[in-house]
């Protein structure tokens, strides 16, 4: 077990192989029973003080990016770099790495890189309810996070440099891994020289910066990330999660701007006229003699106008071209509006479309004395009225409903991003919950 129970690192000692007599640099030599010859790769054991040779061991394929013996600060906790393991999947081609860090204080543990990813994981020295067991066939909880099933597998540990408290290659490890991004939790069952254990871990995705900058290293001597890792966080997501409240936030904005707009502007009737229809032969059958309303005034400075036309069409239509003529300055605006409606019964089933009323807004008419010439047309020459309704400041829910359509735009791109981010980080694990 690691040296604990100190204000600073220990010194360092020395050691020696007991095959080629290279020295060994120890900077946990109180706690480490095991360690790795960096010139023959001698697997070496401490025991009553005297090394003891185990096997030769296979060189590692690369480089540590993190030298041994480096210090660097992690999420305020001092470490120095103890160990080195090559590890890869049973049966798969998988392959990551793994750094064994050392605290004076709290012990060990493990910084890992897979594909240029990187993973700080602690154990139940520095997250005590680590201790409680964590079992669940889809899911765990802890700090009442759900974590969700990813992956399942066995490691096999291929090469290793530096020195460990526990004997690194006759451990036989089966991994469950839950994610939560950023965070993934490990349920390690090992079995070692018979004696079983298990053990859970918590590791957090940090970026590659935060580590070069955290140990002094240059960040172009990092391999480059590659893919998506498991527990990696979704820039997607958060641009998600910004947008969706955003849009929110300005819809119910411009609802309360809507609202103080209607408290000091509430609206108006100033016509609600019945009009009988008289037909006109010499213009067609389908049109009828022109209207002319009487007068009404529009107090407002500037305001809108909301028109409604109504009639009872039945299985036809009505329309009408509606001028809107300001009595002082000839001023017109000119808008055409139709209804329709349709209804019978087919396959035992009552079926209908249209309305028997619709409306036309017209914005910014300035206060004035105004009246309506109508121009009504219908295919029912028997239809004999028509309702006109004129509305001064309605509330103006087309804006509404324009701009809330608007601010949908980005989160629904964002939200479609978002999805296929975790589209492609569960396509690598054999419990996604997208189909295959």
């Amino acid at each position: 077990m690691a040296t604990v129970s100190l204000t600073s690192f220990p010194a360092s000692e020395q050691a020696y192989c007991p095959k080629c007599d290279t020295p060994i640099t120890l900077y946990d030599p109180k706690g480490s029973e095991f360690c790795v010859c960096s010139a023959c790769y001698s697997y070496i054991r401490f025991e009553k003080d005297e090394p003891e040779k185990l096997k030769t061991l296979t060189k590692p394929k690369l480089k540590p990016t993190l030298p041994l013996g480096t210090e660097g600060k992690l999420n305020d906790v001092l470490f120095k770099v103890i160990g080195y393991i090559e590890k890869d999947e049973y049966d798969v081609r998988y392959t990551w790495r793994e750094y064994v860090l050392y605290n004076y204080e709290k012990g060990y543990a493990t910084l890992s890189e897979f594909d240029g990813h990187w993973n700080l994981v602690y154990g139940k020295n520095f997250l005590p309810k680590l201790e409680k067991p964590l079992d669940g066939k889809t899911y765990v909880m802890y700090d009442d996070v759900e974590y969700k099933l990813f992956h399942k597998y066995g490691a096999d540990v291929k090469a290793i440099l530096g020195e460990f408290d526990w004997d690194v290659f006759n451990e036989d490890v089966n991994i469950r891994e839950f994610i939560a991004p950023p965070f993934i939790l490990s349920k390690e069952e090992s079995n070692v020289g018979g004696k079983k254990e298990t053990n859970y871990y918590r590791g957090e995705y940090l970026e590659l910066n935060a580590i070069a900058a955290a140990f002094n290293l240059d960040v172009n001597l990092f391999p480059s990330r590659v893919g998506i890792l498991s527990n990696q966080p979704s820039r997607a997501y958060e641009t998600w999660n910004w947008a969706f409240k955003t849009s929110i936030l300005l819809l119910l904005a411009m609802l309360a701007i809507e609202l103080i707009v209607v408290s000091f502007k509430p609206s108006e009737v100033l016509m609600d006229s019945l009009f009988n229809l008289a037909s006109a032969p010499e213009k067609g059958s389908s049109e009828f003699q022109p209207i002319k309303s009487s007068a009404f005034k529009v107090s407002d400075v500037s305001t809108s106008l909301e028109i409604e036309l109504s009639s009872g069409v039945e299985n036809n239509w009505l329309e009408a071209t509606i001028v809107l003529v300001n009595e002082k300055t000839n001023q017109t605006w000119e808008v055409t509006k139709g209804i329709e409606y349709y209804y019978g019964y087919e396959s035992g089933e009552r079926w209908s479309e249209g309305n028997q009323k619709g409306s036309v807004l017209l914005s910014e008419i300035p206060g004035g004395i105004y009246h309506l010439n109508i121009y009504p047309a219908s295919g029912d020459a028997a239809r004999d009225y028509i309702n006109v309704k004129i509305e001064s400041n309605g509330t103006l829910w087309q804006n509404v409903l324009v701009c809330a359509g608007l601010f949908s735009i980005l989160p629904i791109v964002s939200f479609y991003n978002m999805r296929n981010f975790e589209r492609k980080r569960w396509s690598n694990s054999d419990y996604s919950p997208f189909e295959q």
